[in-house]
C-alpha cells in the first residue's frame, strides 16, 4: 500500500467532523485492517443474527464501565428514557464506542422521530460506519446510516449533508457509481458544498484519477483557503502528478499546522521521500 493511502483514509475520515477523536490504534493500523478486510470473511454475529459491532472498539475503563452501568439503572427506573438515551450516547462517544452511542441515538430518533433526530443517527451511524474495520460491520453500519438518513431526505430532500454522507456508505458496495451519482446530484443543487466536493476529490484518488483529484482540491480551497483536508488531498495529489516542488511546498505548509503525531509523522516520512 502506498504511504498516501493512510493520509487518503484519515482525509475520509475527517470528513465526518471526527477527525481529532479517532482511537489512535485506528489510525496507526489501519493499513493492516484495511488487508485484515479481504481476508476475513467469517461474521461475529450475535443471537439474533446481527454483527457484533462492539467486537473491535476500545475496552470500556473500570470507570467507564460503572458509569454506563449506573445510567442503565437510571434509565431504568425513570420515565424520561430520551434524557437518559442521551446521556448513556454521550457516555459511549466519551470513550470510542461510537457504534454503541449511535445505538442510544437511534432510540431517541424511534421515541420522538423528528428530523433533526434522525440526522443525528444518521450522523451517530455514519461516524461509526466509517470507523468499522471488520466488513460485517461496515455492511451493518452501512446500512443503519441510510435507513436514518433516507429517513431524514423523506422530510428534507434538500438537506444535503444527509445526502453527501449517504452517498459514501455506497462507495465499497456492489454499486460504487451510485455514489457518484449521488455526490453530483449534490453539486447540482450547490455547485460549492465542501463535502461533497471533498468526497469527490478522495474518490479520485482511489481510483487514481490524480489530476481529477487535484481540481477538485483545488476548488475546495477557492471556497475555503483554510480547509487542510484539501490541502493534504492536493499536495499527495500532486505528488503522485510528478508535481514534486509544488507539492513539497503545500506538505510543509501544512507541516505548520498540523498537531497531531501520527500525521506530522506522516508528513514527515512523505517530505524525507521526495526527491
Amino acid at each position: 500500500m502506498k504511504r498516501h493511502s493512510l493520509i487518503l483514509i484519515i482525509i475520509a475520515v475527517a470528513l465526518t467532523g471526527f477527525l481529532y477523536y479517532r482511537p489512535k490504534v485506528v489510525v496507526k493500523n489501519e493499513a493492516k485492517a484495511n488487508r485484515d478486510k479481504v481476508a476475513d470473511t467469517k461474521a461475529s454475529a450475535t443471537n439474533n443474527g446481527k454483527p457484533d459491532i462492539t467486537t473491535q472498539a476500545p475496552k470500556l475503563s473500570p470507570e467507564e464501565e460503572k458509569q454506563i452501568a449506573d445510567l442503565k439503572q437510571k434509565l431504568a427506573a425513570t420515565s424520561d428514557k430520551i434524557a437518559v438515551f442521551n446521556e448513556i450516547a454521550e457516555a459511549f462517544a466519551k470513550a470510542n464506542r461510537f457504534d454503541s452511542a449511535s445505538v442510544y441515538v437511534e432510540k431517541i430518533a424511534l421515541a420522538q422521530p423528528t428530523t433533526d433526530h434522525w440526522l443525528r443517527a444518521g450522523d451517530a451511524y455514519y461516524q461509526a460506519f466509517t470507523l468499522a474495520l471488520k466488513p460485517e460491520n461496515v455492511e451493518y453500519l452501512a446500512g443503519k446510516t441510510r435507513m436514518a438518513y433516507q429517513k431524514v431526505l423523506e422530510k428534507s430532500p434538500r438537506q444535503l449533508q444527509a445526502k453527501t454522507n449517504l452517498a459514501m456508505t455506497y462507495v465499497q458496495t456492489d454499486s460504487p457509481m451510485q455514489a457518484i451519482m449521488m455526490l453530483r446530484q449534490v453539486l447540482e443543487e450547490e455547485p460549492n458544498f465542501e463535502p461533497a466536493l471533498m468526497n469527490m476529490g478522495v474518490l479520485s484518488m482511489q481510483s487514481n484519477q490524480y489530476a481529477k483529484a487535484a481540481d477538485r482540491f483545488r476548488q475546495v480551497l477557492r471556497i475555503n483557503p483554510g480547509n487542510v483536508n484539501a490541502q493534504f488531498g492536493l499536495g499527495y495529489s500532486l505528488l503522485e502528478l510528478g508535481e514534486k516542488e509544488q507539492a513539497k511546498k503545500i506538505l510543509q505548509d501544512l507541516k505548520q499546522k498540523v498537531k497531531e503525531p501520527t500525521l506530522l509523522e506522516e508528513l514527515n516520512k512523505t517530505l524525507e521521500s521526495i526527491k
